[in-house]
């Protein structure tokens, strides 16, 4: 699993506001090192992997879903890798996976 999540018992069942849920406990989860903090206002970027994960489905079918225009734009890129803002993801849901 990845870091966000921290057991299979915790993954809730698929839906939109299981999603968001999902997304909201990101902000739980800690620090990625030990013994580093971020301030409280800077909550971690989604990548494809996360958003494959969120949403129960390959990252291929992420990926597919970016090309068609059903994912929202990232809100900026790491070089060539997309990262979105857990808010941007949480608006997406909020509006039934629209664009």
């Amino acid at each position: 699993m990845r870091r966000f999540l921290s057991t299979e018992a915790d993954t809730p069942q698929l839906g939109p506001l299981a999603l968001a849920d999902s997304i909201n406990r990101q902000s739980e989860a800690p620090a990625a090192k030990p013994g580093r903090t971020l301030p409280a206002s800077i909550e971690p970027m989604l990548h494809i992997d996360d958003l494959a994960e969120l949403l129960s489905c390959s990252r291929r079918l992420v990926e597919r879903m970016r090309s068609a225009g059903k994912v929202p734009k990232p809100d900026f890129h790491v070089g060539r890798c997309p990262r979105w803002k857990p808010a941007t993801i949480r608006a997406w849901i909020d509006r039934g996976g629209k664009t």
